[in-house]
């Protein structure tokens, strides 16, 4: 059942409601909670023999540095000393150890015999000489410890596969590699083994060092914030955040899945015909047509719905009129048939209406109500019950509820039985939705049957994780957000697009007819943010934006070197933006939510995503954790909006499990009041003059709406037709790289692309990257397969060239834009996931090639901070979200 939250208690409301201290009128108020996501495993501490391995690395990789940087003078000081030998020594010695210097190759031995005084004259030769033979000494203790290091690390690396936590988590992937997961858990040292050892431990280590969630990978929970803790900085990174005991398996069932099966349920009349109807959409009239928008989910083998929409026309006339009314609320078909028969009075001919109804069925104008809530927790369930209405469908309603326990039990299922538990509900569910006519589409990948989080279901500790030096600085980094959101260029454009179509302060009855207008400015607002205006004029207010950015990176210019490994951002030009923004996009209130993690080595916190708040990242979990969570979540909402706010939730499944959510206020926006307090045909999207804004605008009383949706799936890949109800509070769209410079390395295989690690005040925005493209990762490849089996020379070699730091996370290189948002959304989450890669851990160096091999057209590699290798102790990842609020300006 929805979850309606009850008034605030006045005491926490106080508590709750602080504001971080800033100058002016621009203030940011900080949720008093946080959402905490960890790994369920800890990375390994790293062995004594990794550590002499990790130790020599390093040393073989600061020598190879300075032979780098002694190159250049070094063959200047060899061309400039031609005058103290004769000819024949310059020509049969120097020029050809100049050009072995110049070219990084190794002269023969021979060579290096006849060099006589020559050191002795060109000091730098000399320290090329010792360098190298620091080199060759580094090299040869590599090789003596790479095999007791490789031993140590598979030694780690056995003990985490035996860790039932990652067992269960790799079953939902694929029961090949729970085989391997387990056969590495017992040391198998065979070819087999070998083969398989990149694969596993890649899982490994998405299993330690990533806190996306899934299933037993990473853990969840909620707990209140204190007030913040006095000092520059917070404490170390939490080990402890997320109690090893109690943790709690959440499993649901895939709802693609269920939106399929309802779908084939529905295929048959009987059971259709007996469900409330309604339009599809409000009907549109312009010179005697009217028009609808209508649209089928069509289940395509993952974990979403597939939406097609169309418009459809229609010649205006009464009975069409009758049904809008009709059908508010939705009502069963021989009512409609009733009720249309007695309003068009006497002439009317009760076959004729009946007739009539069917084609509107027929044609998708006239659509049943969902014979169960989208939100409900117990979908499965609930449609056996409703089935259970016909004693015919008694077998059919056996079967989900067959389906419904299986998946249930799944939880508490070990490793060993899931693969099996898991092949049994997918034939289940072919064999179901092929009995009732709906087949799933054949060639795609095999059949996801639920979902599984983890989560800590008591409230956290989190007292003292964030300084007042940490509110302060995201409080600042606020205002940041917001100047670079696509969120307010894109309401600008949508604004534009509106006043130009139904004028300043027009009313648009319809808002599926604006959803094309959403969309195109979505995607003008990117085209805007990363291509820069184009010829014309800019959309209106957008120009300040524009000013307000360019003078930005002035001072960042002015402040700091665009060549060096950081760049930090100028804390007082930062400061100042808040007061400095427009009216305009001041006007309504606002919400971010910070991903952070602590670097314990230095207090640095590493912001690794801002998306929006309104406790969008906190209610997929909010089921599954203390109802205290819900309750204040519900109130942070209210205090975010401000007083007299009529706040209206949106909760569209679409198939995706994580957009199932409690709802947080009392009002949630559908296409009807069946599973809602207010249906689409209550609003209008309207331009409210007073704020120059657009707006929806209740009907009934003239109250506009704060619509918010707290949904995972990004909106666009949800129906167009909603798309203004999506967009209401469409802020978290933000992007730093605009701020840095971007620098050429030169490389084998081509230049790589450098930037600099971005930060505002301790706060890292942006880690250092190096962009590689096909031929330098081919490159890399070749060197490393050419290296022995633990290439460390290489390594050591690459990570001199270009500067690299010894953890890395190894990311796919980005794709070019198609400029159509949702194929570039779904070509990003066909990428491959993003991987820590350790350049001093032995078995990752043997693994590193095949890692590569997944990315041909190229790769990105990114600093890890904070980085989990080579501790002292078993490390989690761990990471905060972490809201603040920024009230609107009347």
């Amino acid at each position: 059942m929805p979850q309606t939250p009850g008034p605030a208690a006045p005491a926490a409301e106080r508590e709750a409601d602080r504001t971080t201290p800033q100058a002016g009128r621009y203030q940011v108020s900080p949720a008093p909670y946080a959402l905490a996501r960890a790994t369920v495993l800890r990375h390994p501490a790293q062995p004594a023999e990794g550590a002499a391995f990790r130790d020599a690395l390093a040393r073989l990789t600061a020598v190879e540095t300075e032979l780098a940087a002694l190159t250049g003078p070094l063959c200047d000081d060899l061309y400039a000393g031609a005058a103290g030998h004769d000819r024949e020594f310059q020509r049969a010695v120097v020029l050809p150890l100049r050009r072995a210097v110049h070219n990084g190759r190794e002269p023969r031995p021979a060579l290096l015999a006849r060099l006589g005084e020559l050191p002795a004259r060109v000091p730098r030769l000399a320290a090329w000489l010792a360098l190298r033979a620091d080199r060759t000494a580094l090299l040869a203790a590599l090789d003596d410890r790479a095999d007791a290091a490789l031993a140590a690390d598979r030694t780690a690396l056995a003990a985490l596969c035996r860790e039932p936590a990652l067992a269960r988590a790799v079953a939902l992937t694929s029961s090949d590699l729970l085989r391997a997961v387990q056969r590495a858990g017992t040391g198998a040292a065979d070819r087999r083994a070998r083969k398989e050892e990149p694969g596993v431990l890649r899982y490994a280590l998405r299993a330690s060092t990533k806190t996306s969630p899934l299933s037993w990978f990473t853990a969840v929970g909620w707990g209140p914030l204190s007030p913040a803790a006095p000092g520059p900085a917070a404490p170390p990174a939490p080990h402890g955040v997320l109690p090893a005991e109690p943790l709690s398996a959440q499993v649901t069932v895939n709802r693609a899945l269920v939106g399929a099966l309802t779908a084939a349920l529905l295929a048959e009349p009987r059971r259709r015909t007996a469900l409330p109807h309604r339009l599809t959409s409000t009907g549109r009239v312009a010179d005697g047509r009217v028009a609808y928008t209508r649209g089928r989910e069509v289940y395509a083998g993952g974990r979403f719905l597939v939406t097609g929409e169309e418009q459809v026309e229609l010649a205006a006339g009464r009975p069409l009129e009758l049904l809008a009314g009709l059908t508010q609320p939705p009502t069963p078909l021989d009512e409609l048939a009733s009720g249309l028969t007695a309003a068009l009075g006497a002439a009317a001919d009760p076959r004729t209406v009946t007739a009539y109804l069917d084609r509107l069925v027929g044609a998708g104008l006239l659509v049943p109500v969902d014979p169960v809530d989208p939100q409900d927790r117990e979908p499965l369930t609930a449609l056996a019950g409703w089935l259970r209405t016909w004693p015919e469908d008694a077998e059919p309603a056996a079967r989900i509820e067959e389906i419904a326990r299986e998946t249930a039990a799944f939880a508490a299922a070990p490793a060993d039985r899931r693969p099996a538990l898991l092949a049994a509900l997918a034939t289940r569910w072919t064999d179901l939705l092929t009995d009732l006519g709906r087949p799933g589409p054949e060639g795609v990948a095999p059949l996801s049957v639920l979902a599984e989080d983890v989560v800590a279901p008591e409230p956290l500790r989190l007292d003292g994780l964030l300084s007042t030096a940490d509110h302060t600085a995201l409080a600042e980094l606020t205002a940041l957000a917001e100047l670079l959101d696509l969120g307010p260029l894109m309401r600008r454009i949508a604004r534009d697009r509106f006043v130009a179509r139904y004028g300043p302060g027009g009313v648009c009855a319809h808002p599926w007819e604006f959803g094309e207008d959403i969309a195109r400015a979505w995607e003008e607002a990117g085209r805007l943010a990363f291509a820069g205006p184009a010829d014309g004029p800019l959309p209106s207010g957008i120009a300040e934006l524009a000013a307000l950015r360019a003078e930005l990176l002035a001072s960042i210019a002015a402040a700091g070197s665009t060549a060096g490994e950081e760049l930090v951002l100028p804390a007082e030009a930062v400061t100042a933006l808040g007061d400095r923004l427009p009216g305009w996009a001041l006007h309504r209130p606002v919400g971010y939510a910070f991903f952070v993690q602590r670097d314990p080595a230095d207090g640095l916190l590493c912001v690794n995503h801002v998306y929006g708040g309104w406790g969008r990242f906190t209610s997929r979990f909010l089921d599954a954790l203390d109802p205290a969570a819900t309750a204040e979540v519900a109130r942070q909402i209210r205090r975010g909006l401000g007083p007299g706010a009529r706040p209206a939730q949106i909760r569209p499944v679409g198939g995706f499990n994580a957009n199932l959510h409690p709802r947080l206020v009392p009002d949630e926006l559908g296409p009807d009041r069946h599973h809602s307090t207010l249906g689409e045909g209550e609003i209008d999207l309207v331009h409210d003059p007073d704020g120059d804004q657009l707006r929806l605008r209740l009907r009934a009383t003239g109250e506009h709406l704060d619509v918010l949706y707290a949904g995972f799936l990004a909106p666009i890949m949800l129906p167009q037709r909603i798309a203004a109800l999506l967009s209401d509070h469409p802020h978290g769209v933000v992007d730093f790289r605009g701020l840095v410079p971007r620098r050429p390395l030169e490389a084998p295989g081509g230049p790589v692309l450098h930037t600099p690690r971005l930060r505002h005040r301790h706060l890292v925005l942006r880690r250092r990257r190096w962009q590689l493209p096909g031929g330098t990762l081919r490159a890399l490849r070749a060197e490393l397969a050419a290296d022995g089996e633990v290439p460390a020379h290489t390594a050591a070699r690459w990570r001199a060239l270009l500067d690299l730091p010894e953890q890395l996370f190894l990311h796919p290189l980005p794709t070019p834009p198609a400029g159509r948002p949702a194929e570039d959304f779904m070509a990003q989450l066909r990428q491959p996931k993003p991987q820590f890669v350790d350049l001093g851990n032995a078995l990752h160096l043997r693994c590193l090639a095949r890692w590569l091999a997944r990315y041909p057209e190229g790769a990105v590699l990114e600093e890890a901070l904070p980085a989990p290798g080579g501790r002292a102790e078993p490390f989690p990842a761990v990471e905060l979200v972490v809201e603040t609020y920024r009230a609107g300006r009347p």
